[in-house]
C-alpha cells in the first residue's frame, strides 16, 4: 500500500468523499442503507483504511452518514436538496477550479480525439449518440457516472497518458458538480439536463466528422455552459 504524505492524504479522502456523497445524493446510497466496508473501500480505490476512515470521519461530521453497530457505517436520513446546498457552499472554491482546468484540458482532448479517431473511439461515440438521442440512460445517479465517464473516455482515446491522470483526478469533482444540480428548481436542473444533453451531442457529432476545430469549440462550449447554469445565482 503506498504510503503518503499529510497534504496528500487529506486530497486522496477529500476525492473519496466526494465519491460517496455523490453516490449518496444520487441515489446509489439510499437512506438507511450501508456503506461498503472500509476494507472493501480501501481495496477499491487502492488505498489505506486510514485514507477510507478520514473520508467517512468527514462525512460523520457533515451528517451524512452514521456508525451504527451490526451494520457498520450507514446513510442518514436527509433532505437531499439541503444538503447538496450544503456542500455546494462549502466547496465553491474547488468546483470553480475544476471548470476552470476542464476548460484548459477537455477541449483540446477533444480535439485530439477528432484529429486521431480511432475505430474503437467511433464505435463508443456512436453508441453514446444513440444512448443520448434515446434518452436511455437509467437513473440520475447512472446517468451522472456515464456523464462522467464519457469525458474520462475521450481522454482515455487521446492516448495521452497525462490527459487520463488528470481526468481521473477531476472525476470526484465532476461528479460533485452533477449533484449541485440538485439545488436547482426542478425547471432549471430538467433544463440543465436538456441542454447537457446536446452538447455532449454537439461534441460527439464533432469528433465524429474528425473535425477538431469544431470539437474544440463544442467541448468548450459544453463545459462553460455548464459551469453558467451551476453559478448562475453567484454572479
Amino acid at each position: 500500500m503506498p504510503t503518503f504524505g499529510a497534504s496528500q492524504t487529506e486530497r486522496i479522502a477529500g476525492g473519496l468523499y466526494n465519491d460517496i456523497l455523490a453516490g449518496i445524493l444520487l441515489g446509489e446510497y439510499p437512506p438507511q442503507s450501508a456503506l461498503p466496508a472500509e476494507n472493501r473501500l480501501a481495496s477499491d480505490y487502492g488505498i489505506s483504511r486510514a485514507v477510507v476512515r478520514s473520508a467517512l470521519d468527514r462525512l460523520k461530521r457533515s451528517g451524512v452518514v452514521e456508525s451504527r453497530q451490526g451494520s457498520g457505517t450507514v446513510v442518514s436520513e436527509f433532505d437531499p436538496q439541503t444538503l447538496a446546498q450544503l456542500n455546494r457552499d462549502a466547496q465553491l472554491p474547488e468546483l470553480r477550479d475544476c471548470f476552470e482546468c476542464r476548460a484548459g484540458v477537455e477541449p483540446e482532448i477533444a480535439a485530439i480525439v477528432a484529429a486521431n479517431l480511432s475505430r474503437s473511439a467511433r464505435d463508443f461515440l456512436e453508441d453514446q449518440r444513440q444512448s443520448l438521442k434515446e434518452d436511455d440512460e437509467g437513473t440520475e445517479y447512472e446517468r451522472s457516472v456515464s456523464d462522467a465517464q464519457f469525458h474520462i473516455c475521450l481522454a482515455d482515446f487521446s492516448r495521452n497518458s497525462f490527459f487520463v491522470s488528470i481526468m481521473n483526478q477531476l472525476r470526484p469533482h465532476m461528479l460533485f458538480a452533477m449533484n449541485i444540480t440538485k439545488t436547482l428548481t426542478k425547471r432549471a436542473h430538467d433544463n440543465h439536463v436538456n441542454l447537457s444533453r446536446h452538447e455532449h451531442l454537439d461534441v460527439i457529432d464533432a469528433v465524429l466528422d474528425q473535425d477538431s476545430e469544431a470539437a474544440r469549440k463544442a467541448m468548450r462550449t459544453h463545459i462553460e455552459r455548464g459551469a453558467q447554469r451551476i453559478f448562475a445565482d453567484e454572479t
